[in-house]
């Protein structure tokens, strides 16, 4: 079975994909696929199912999801989801959780990148990211264990993406990872790590003036949106920048 949540939640298993019902009975698979191998206790994941909110008999159609849930997986899988006395847990056995083989890829690539080997930790950084068809658990809207849980694998996937580009600019691709940084940028331009990272691409790239200006464009966001002053990340950056001869043109485009 191959279950996928890094966008519109699938289900997948040699025949297809396999129709996992309404949103009530897919948030109740959400949930166990985020807590795989752990018990989700019965209230809690009422609590999660209905935000708080269940109707009177809440319980009987949760039993209800489950058998159908079941149904839907077949017996050798729906016999992975299994009932004890105080809730339910999923067990993945061998199968696919898109979630599961993202993180792991991900610390792959993040030992490749600590012991130096980036080539290997670019790829293994990408074939995470590619595993991302769109917001995680997004058909899921305001539901509390969706909006808790997007927001932690946003800021997982935030940090692969910068760590991604860390890979490239040590592989020397300063000049062809400027529009993805750039890309990154429009999407989170809050991130003060993703605009050192620009302003020394293009200051590798020979284009130093431009990394002021990527300087002074970070400042005025940081400013603007959050009423604080660059980080001493950006700001040693920015000063090792005027060792070059470029830096007089950059200020006087600044100023333009």
């Amino acid at each position: 079975m191959d279950y996928n949540v890094l966008g519109p939640m699938v289900v997948r298993d040699a025949t297809g994909v396999k129709p996992v019902g309404g949103l009530k009975q897919r948030t109740v698979l959400a949930v166990l696929l985020v807590e795989a191998g752990n018990v989700v206790e019965f209230d809690r994941l009422i609590d999660l199912v209905w935000n708080c909110r269940p109707p009177a008999k809440a319980l009987t159609s949760l039993r209800a999801y489950m058998a159908n849930l079941r149904r839907v997986l077949g017996a050798e899988n729906g016999a992975r989801l299994v009932t004890t006395s105080w809730g339910y847990r999923l067990d993945l056995g061998s199968d696919r959780l898109d979630l599961r083989e993202f993180e792991m890829l991900a610390t792959r690539g993040r030992e490749a990148l600590g012991r130096g080997r980036f080539a290997e930790a670019d790829g293994q950084f990408g074939r995470a990211l590619a595993l991302w068809r769109g917001p995680a658990l997004v058909e899921f809207g305001d539901l509390g264990f969706a909006v808790d849980e997007r927001v932690h694998f946003d800021e997982v996937h935030a940090v692969v993406l910068e760590s991604t580009f860390e890979a490239r600019l040590q592989l020397g691709r300063h000049e062809t990872v400027i529009a993805e940084i750039e890309r990154a940028l429009r999407a989170a331009p809050l991130r003060e790590h993703l605009w050192g990272q620009l302003m020394i691409a293009l200051d590798r790239s020979h284009r130093t003036a431009e990394a002021v200006v990527a300087f002074r464009r970070a400042e005025a966001v940081l400013h603007s949106e959050l009423g604080v002053a660059p980080s001493r990340y950006l700001v040693d950056i920015e000063a090792s920048l005027y060792g070059s001869g470029s830096v007089n043109r950059a200020v006087s485009l600044v100023a333009m």
